[in-house]
């Protein structure tokens, strides 16, 4: 089989002639190959032999999150920025006005390779929503999906062909949207002191989310990426407040995906034991990342037993402890151990709890995928 044929079998519970690989990379690729774009993705594929899972985002403007752009995508919006540099970042104040008011915000903005290692930025100071006047502010930031080309999405597609999957991130995520304009904490808070204020943000913010699920789909996404860990247990927040508050919106990404015929692969790389059959229940297709202790809460044959007749398992080897810091031996015992306890009968994607990590040493790379290679032929005793 090939890497697509090997990774669709997986989704749809057949068992392939091996265990799909499908490791998170992107952080390692950047160090290793200072790129991991897709065609960077085929190449370490090919160099380190695995399936590839290859995420494209749609290309919309996300001032929410980053300062920069020329935000000529949006209607009736004048932005200034200043700037302030030091040796090692830069800190952005921005402020914006809007048809509807005033906002501002205060982003740290690290530079590249001064010691704060891969991907470290923003680091917000002061954050876009600060009282409830806000709310209305904010829209006019998020650049409309309508008329949102993206060309690149079938030739990609076409180039991978069958050497892999491309699933598509419409956006960082409704989650993501809050959190990065209110802040964690702040929205935390939010829900006791005004809980009506933080489901009307939710509300606003999956709106925006749910138009660019449906633009990816238009423009022919046959698997969406969809993540709340903005949202998840290991950020704090409670399972009855995801049943509240989060689970009703997801469930209606879902139904909106398989309206079309698409897969939805959902991603929480924290804790999750307490809610595993909630997430089956929603319908989702494929769940990662199986994050096991200490950095997640996974015991991932109780999952397979619990939610592994409906639901595809995707992830599981620890990217800190046993990839980084352990040993080849105590990586391959770690693939074995989670390839006997999920793949049996199909529906399992051997992956990790995260990206792997730079840092992370060539010979325990290596083990990983010479473990999958050893232990993930069909059938699995």
């Amino acid at each position: 089989m090939n890497p697509r044929e090997r990774l669709l079998a997986a989704i749809r519970h057949q068992e392939p002639d091996m265990v799909p690989n499908a490791p998170r990379i992107f952080a390692y690729l950047l160090e290793y190959y200072g790129c991991s774009c897709w065609m960077h993705m085929l190449q370490a594929a090919e160099e380190f032999g695995f399936d590839p899972i290859i995420v494209l985002g749609i290309p919309v403007s996300n001032y929410v999150y980053s300062p920069f752009g020329d935000y000529k995508d949006l209607e009736n919006v004048k932005v200034e920025l200043k700037m302030e540099r030091f040796p090692k970042y830069t800190i952005i104040k921005r402020e914006i006005e809007t048809p509807a008011g005033r906002l501002s915000d205060k982003i740290q903005w690290a530079q590249e390779g001064k010691g704060y290692g891969i991907s470290p930025n923003p680091h917000r100071l002061e954050y876009l929503i600060k009282d409830a006047e806000d709310v209305e502010k904010v829209p006019y930031l998020l650049p409309s999906p309508e008329g949102v080309k993206f060309p690149d999405y079938e030739r990609i597609v076409e180039a991978v062909g069958n050497r892999g999957l491309v699933e598509v991130r419409p956006h960082i995520g409704a989650d993501h949207l809050l959190v990065d304009s209110l802040g964690l904490v702040n929205a935390m808070v939010l829900y006791y002191r005004n809980r009506e204020l933080l489901v009307r943000l939710l509300n606003l913010f999956h709106a925006y989310y749910k138009k660019l699920i449906r633009r990816a789909l238009d423009l022919g996404a046959e698997v969406i990426f969809d993540s709340w860990y903005n949202f998840s247990l290991s950020a704090g927040w409670s399972p009855k407040i995801l049943r509240e508050l989060i689970f009703p919106l997801m469930k209606e990404d879902v139904d909106l995906v398989h309206s079309r015929g698409a897969i939805i692969h959902y991603y929480d790389d924290g804790r999750i034991m307490p809610v595993v059959s909630d997430l089956k229940d929603l319908g989702i297709d494929i769940l990662s990342t199986l994050c096991p202790p200490p950095m997640g809460d996974v015991d991932l044959a109780k999952v397979k037993g619990e939610i592994g007749d409906k639901v595809c398992l995707k992830g599981n080897i620890d990217l800190h402890y046993v990839i980084k810091m352990g040993t080849p031996e105590l990586i391959e015992s770690k693939v074995k151990e989670a390839i006997r306890a999920a793949a049996p009968r199909g529906g399992f994607i051997l992956s990790t709890s995260d990206s792997i990590r730079d840092g992370t040493p060539l010979e325990n790379v290596k083990a990983y995928f010479k473990a999958a290679r050893k232990y993930g032929r069909y059938p699995i005793r």
